[in-house]
């Protein structure tokens, strides 16, 4: 199997999936697709690495806050959290035998502790088969909502608080890629969103991070078909409290590495 490792520019978070029976309901937006379409997802994602870690102050900046007067972030009034966590994403279809121009996956993934959700990221990955497909537009033009089923909305990054997504022209079958997604916070205590997320994960019994697979879009020539897939569970990990301040969920750094490794970046592509 070809195997890839990509970078992506992380700010709070960036973000999909095995494959299982669903029964889809399908919107046509125009008209049918060909008969012979594999109506079915295309790729697979695993999550081999997930890492949250809390810590007292503010984190390091490569800027200087603009605190208001006379007031400044310490160990004493504030509190931070980063995250870590890697996919492994496969194109597991031979797309050279689809009769059609593109695909794009929407997904969903839950960090919740065994008390209460903790955070969600919503995430698109996507190919396409003809050339001149723009794959980098959809995200940018293409939207659909129904109620009861989804929202692309909710996957875009510049408006909505979506992760954005790995839409990758031409992607070859068999090809793997691992896919790191960060993100980091911090806040005064009691009075953030940070804060908030911290005092989850130092409470927490258990901390579970689960991907839903919420539909996919094929586009073919003038047909394009929304595919709703249920809110289908495809991955699921539990991460183990590692440390003092962590939890720590590892199928990809070896075990004699882990006390010396950088767990907020596994694979050396965030410096």
């Amino acid at each position: 199997m070809n195997f890839e490792k990509k970078l992506i520019a992380c700010s709070i978070i960036a973000i999909i999936v095995g494959v299982s029976s669903v029964v889809p309901l399908v919107f046509l937006m125009s008209t049918p697709a060909k008969a012979e379409t594999l109506n079915e997802p295309w790729f697979s994602i695993k999550m081999p690495y997930a890492y949250y870690v809390t810590s007292d102050g503010p984190l390091e900046m490569p800027f200087e806050p603009n605190y208001p007067h006379g007031f400044e972030m310490n160990e004493t009034n504030s509190v931070s959290n980063q995250h870590m966590i890697v996919l492994n994403i496969t194109l597991n279809v031979d797309t050279t035998k689809q009769p059609v121009d593109a695909q794009f996956e929407y997904y969903q993934i839950d960090v919740s502790s065994d008390k209460e959700l903790i955070g969600t990221m919503r995430w698109v990955v996507g190919t396409n088969i003809n050339s001149s497909f723009n794959v980098s537009g959809v995200l940018k033009n293409f939207s659909f909502m129904r109620n009861e089923w989804f929202d692309t909305r909710n996957f875009d990054i510049r408006k909505y608080g979506g992760g954005g997504g790995l839409t990758r022209p031409d992607w070859t079958p068999g090809l793997s890629m691992l896919w790191p997604m960060a993100g980091a916070g911090s806040g005064t205590i009691g009075s953030s969103g940070s804060s908030g997320v911290v005092s989850i994960l130092r409470e927490a019994e258990t901390v579970f991070i689960s991907i839903y697979r919420i539909g996919w879009v094929t586009f073919s020539g003038n047909s394009t078909t929304v595919t709703y897939a249920n809110n289908e569970l495809v991955e699921q990990v539990q991460l183990e409290k590692f440390g003092e301040e962590g939890w720590l969920y590892n199928n990809l750094i070896p075990e004699e590495e882990l006390a010396t490794a950088d767990l907020t970046d596994p694979i050396g592509l965030l410096k």
